[in-house]
């Protein structure tokens, strides 16, 4: 091959990898989405706003959220899962959209789900029953009453079929032995505002979006769904405590990207995020919210999910769900 030739095929070389490297810097430069499957002004939407202004300010790059509801989640995780795996869009999820709302829907896209990258698991919130504060039910054991007396039985308000909320209110209602009419919103805003406007008898939520209800005293709590009590509502027992079992679930929020991303991104987004999760400022932002961190990085989360995975597939099981 002549001197000239050669020259030639080394500047064809350079110029593919100087585009290359271009391309990369360009994709690095681009906005991050952050994909939640809730309405506006619920708990993952309220934690997704402050997540992305933290998130944006270490990446050095623009980071917003986009609500696609509907589904219980499973129309953004669906989504999110059959996009491009370049880092740029990200699901934050809870176990609704990654374990239970697949049983519920029988989504056939639900193996698209399962395959989603897990980054970290950044937070968990307590799932809280609560009722009007001029409700009749001032406790757990108000609630067979209530049903008895009611002709047409209690109903509960969720964030939607297949929602965490969903599925404590059905659990719930199998402990107590009593029937629970399930009403699905897009979001725990709309649900909250069901209850507030008598159109409902109780709620399940997490705390960010009915904290000022029960400052206020226009909501009153029963009970929350955790192990352990709230940090920021202390007084609130846990359904545990108050003798029923069966009914404790813990409603985390982590990160994921979509199917076929390399763990390389998730180590490093998952390195990005404990860098935020360390700020204190977004620490204190998150507790104000009802969240406590509950931080695992990429290695961490996978064995948490697995475990998650054969929790969740034991319970359904048990209700007949799966078999």
């Amino acid at each position: 091959m002549s001197f000239a030739a050669t020259l030639i095929r080394a500047c064809l070389l350079c110029g593919l990898l100087m585009s290359a490297a271009c391309a990369d810097k360009a994709a690095s430069r681009q906005s991050v989405k952050i994909v939640v499957g809730f309405e506006a002004g619920g708990a993952m939407d309220t934690l997704a706003r402050a997540f992305a202004t933290r998130l944006s300010a270490q990446l050095q790059r623009p980071v917003y959220v986009e609500n696609r509801v509907g589904a219980g989640g499973a129309i953004a995780a669906n989504y999110v899962a059959k996009s491009r795996p370049d880092g740029n869009t990200l699901l934050l999820a809870s176990p609704a959209e990654i374990f239970i709302n697949p049983v519920y829907t029988r989504s056939r896209e639900s193996g698209e789900v399962a395959g989603m990258v897990p980054v970290a698991k950044v937070s968990s919130a307590p799932i809280v029953l609560a009722t009007r504060g001029d409700s009749a039910i001032h406790q757990l054991s108000d609630i067979a009453v209530a049903a008895q007396k009611n002709a047409r039985g209690l109903s509960f308000a969720s964030s939607g079929i297949g929602s965490l909320q969903h599925l404590v209110g059905e659990s719930l209602g199998e402990a107590l032995r009593v029937e629970l009419l399930h009403v699905p919103y897009g979001g725990a805003a709309s649900a909250t505002a069901s209850l507030m406007g008598k159109q409902v008898d109780l709620l399940f939520a997490g705390l960010a979006p009915i904290a000022s209800h029960l400052q206020s005293q226009k909501m009153h709590a029963l009970g929350i769904a955790s192990a352990h009590r709230s940090k920021r509502f202390p007084d609130i027992p846990t359904f545990q405590e108050k003798g029923l079992q069966g009914v404790s679930f813990e409603y985390w929020q982590g990160v994921f990207l979509p199917k076929g991303a390399s763990s390389e991104l998730a180590l490093y987004l998952s390195t990005e995020i404990n860098k935020v999760i360390k700020d204190t400022g977004f620490v204190e932002q998150l507790e104000n919210s009802g969240f406590e961190v509950a931080y695992k990085d990429h290695k961490q989360f996978e064995p948490f999910l697995q475990a998650e995975d054969q929790s969740y597939r034991s319970f359904f099981r048990k209700i007949g769900l799966l078999y």
